[in-house]
């Protein structure tokens, strides 16, 4: 059976990270990350479909498509105490799939991270809604923001096949993002942190802030180091991460 999630770690720990990639990026762009983590725990990387090369026709049409097609497997994966962790785009994915649980699974969800994002409301203000990827947004402005957002090196823009698949895939993601809409959920009793890197110049604190107006009573806003991509450009995070699951992983031994 096919699930949308990439699994690293011991099947049988007893806190799992589940985690939520960025618009055009993939599960595997979690691993070097999720690999600094000490032993102990597990992650479940979720994943959108499409990603690869000849992929197209699995993509999702919309955000709802692709909530519809996360459910199950998310669902599934809450059946222990967990932390979410989601980046950039992948954070109006965890937003929905945490609000939308039954409550006895709500209950095990000890922390939700939501990173380098706009508030939910900030998003489906912006979200223009198109018929289809490439209408609102063309292949130059796209490109223009794989630039902009950062995380890959120089040399990656040197090949344009692999530029031109990267392009296309980020403009399907980003056509998620502009066919975006807020949505009712619960979020009784699961702690919202809210981080950034503090150099990110494509949020603004409004967008930050925000996240308390849209669900979670209980929400942290941290900084670290870096650009919209900070995870890879220091320790700092992945020390933060490693203590969240380590309280989470206490609280269950108690």
């Amino acid at each position: 059976m096919h699930h949308a999630f990439l699994r690293v770690g011991d099947p049988g720990a007893p806190v799992r990270l589940l985690a939520f990639h960025h618009a055009g990026g993939s599960a595997a762009a979690y691993l070097p990350f999720v690999q600094s983590l000490r032993p102990g725990h597990e992650a479940l990387l979720f994943e959108l479909p499409g990603r690869d090369e000849g992929e197209a026709g699995l993509r999702a049409r919309d955000f709802e498509d692709a909530v519809r097609r996360l459910t199950a497997d998310f669902r599934s994966a809450v059946d222990r105490p967990c932390v979410v962790f989601a980046h950039s785009m992948g954070a109006l994915f965890a937003h929905r799939l945490v609000g939308e649980l039954p409550a006895d699974q709500r209950g095990l969800v000890r922390t939700v991270v939501v990173s380098a994002a706009r508030s939910p409301r900030s998003a489906a203000g912006l979200a223009t809604r198109p018929a289809a990827p490439f209408v609102a947004r063309t292949r130059a402005s796209v490109l223009a923001d794989l630039r902009r957002f950062g995380g890959c090196p120089p040399e990656f823009f040197d090949e344009p096949q692999i530029v031109e698949h990267f392009v296309d895939v980020l403009g399907h993601d980003l056509h998620l993002a502009d066919t975006y809409r807020t949505a009712d959920g619960c979020f009784d009793g699961v702690p919202f942190e809210v981080w950034h890197g503090t150099e990110d110049d494509t949020l603004t604190p409004d967008d930050l802030r925000g996240w308390s107006d849209c669900g979670p009573a209980d929400v942290t806003v941290r900084g670290f180091p870096g650009g919209h991509f900070y995870l890879s450009e220091g320790r700092a995070a992945g020390l933060a991460l490693q203590e969240l699951l380590d309280a989470a992983a206490a609280a269950e031994a108690a």
